[in-house]
């Protein structure tokens, strides 16, 4: 058992249900703070979280004054993110938190490095193949030498959504793109790469160095090709041929400490650049169905093992991927050839399986209309 207890910061989503998961398995106490006005997941339900361990909020900055009341000087206690969201929020208090948790940052800022241009430029100093990019705010005069197609993306993920993504072939497209509704001011304006596929690194940053063991090599999207993957698979880091240097010096630079992942797009014989993100991803439970507890082993604090063993595991999130057939884009027989063979269900697990059953309970209430 760990004498760390792990404060997760996070919403109802895939990234805190898998965190709460892999920290359970690792015998590793858990306080939950969970943002938002319903728990779409059910992730309270989980059986790795005692009743009084939740801790539920309206919006993030109500998290604050829960922060403070489980402070406890004589245990030590790690903040661990799960969405963009509280990353940036404890990254503002970084000050103040760090007096009595184990923070991210240890009481520096990630500050710029949220920011998708700079981790670009950070990036390719530290050995990555990146996309060309261009800084744009809207309303100003459009880059005049600019070539296509490209892709058009959030500059910061919080001060946008997956819908300000867009692929632009024309100047007019461009235009069109950015007269959409939308509240995000800032964008990347980035060489559009045609990917074979792309990867997510999961991994951690700790005092002694991070540990990739893999990624997942993403097969499906839902909707659409920049919307979240509902099915993959995990594969060792050997596998994926990935010369992980890179991300050793960037991590260095930056001084991050937690869990997080790498997105990189594959073409050919090489792998480009796409962002960081500085929490736990919403696919991590791939690496612990795998094989490799990140989580638990990051609370550890005591190093890590400098290999391990893991096996291939596909992974799915049945709850968008069945919506392929339905929507006609894959047939049943295929669909449940992949279902059949897959090691991690992101949200369906036969050890914890309240947060399921009051899902899809839910789901059925809604439409019989018995909710009030």
């Amino acid at each position: 058992m760990s004498e760390y207890t792990a404060i997760v910061l996070g919403d109802s989503f895939n990234n805190t249900l898998g965190l709460i998961r892999s920290l359970g398995k690792g015998g590793i106490d858990q306080r939950l703070i969970l943002i938002g006005e319903q728990d779409r997941l059910f992730v309270s339900r989980s059986k790795y979280l005692n009743k009084g361990k939740v801790f539920k909020v309206r919006c993030i900055e109500d998290s604050l004054d829960i922060l403070k009341s489980l402070t406890n000087s004589s245990h030590r206690q790690v903040i661990i993110c799960t969405n963009d969201i509280a990353a940036t929020f404890v990254d503002a208090h970084e000050e103040e938190l760090s007096l009595t948790y184990l923070t991210p940052m240890r009481g520096r800022h990630l500050g710029d490095y949220m920011n998708k241009d700079m981790q670009c430029q950070l990036a390719q100093a530290c050995g990555f193949d990146v996309p060309q990019s261009i800084v744009y705010h809207r309303g100003n005069p459009l880059p005049e030498k600019i070539g296509y197609p490209l892709l058009l993306k959030p500059l910061v993920s919080i001060q946008g959504e997956k819908s300000d993504i867009h692929i632009c072939n024309s100047l007019e497209q461009v235009e069109t793109a950015l007269q959409a509704n939308s509240y995000c001011k800032d964008f990347l304006m980035q060489e559009y790469i045609e990917k074979e596929y792309e990867i997510n690194l999961i991994g951690i940053s700790t005092d002694w160095g991070i540990l990739i063991p893999g990624g997942i090599r993403k097969i499906r999207h839902y909707p659409t090709i920049y919307s979240p993957c509902s099915y993959g698979l995990y594969e060792s880091i050997d596998k994926l041929d990935i010369d992980i240097r890179p991300v050793q010096k960037f991590m260095s630079k930056v001084g991050y400490r937690g869990p997080f992942s790498v997105e990189l797009l594959h073409k050919g014989n090489r792998n480009y650049f796409m962002e960081v993100n500085f929490r736990n991803d919403g696919l991590a439970y791939a690496a612990t169905a795998a094989g490799a507890n990140l989580a638990a082993i990051y609370m550890q604090f005591a190093g890590f093992p400098t290999h391990i063993p893991v096996k291939d595991t596909y992974m799915m999130d049945l709850s968008i991927d069945y919506c392929h057939v339905k929507d006609g884009n894959l047939t049943f027989r295929q669909w449940f050839a992949d279902f059949r063979r897959t090691g991690c269900q992101l949200n369906f697990n036969r050890h914890d399986v309240m947060p399921t059953i009051c899902y899809y309970w839910n789901k059925v209430k809604r439409r019989l209309g018995l909710h009030s």
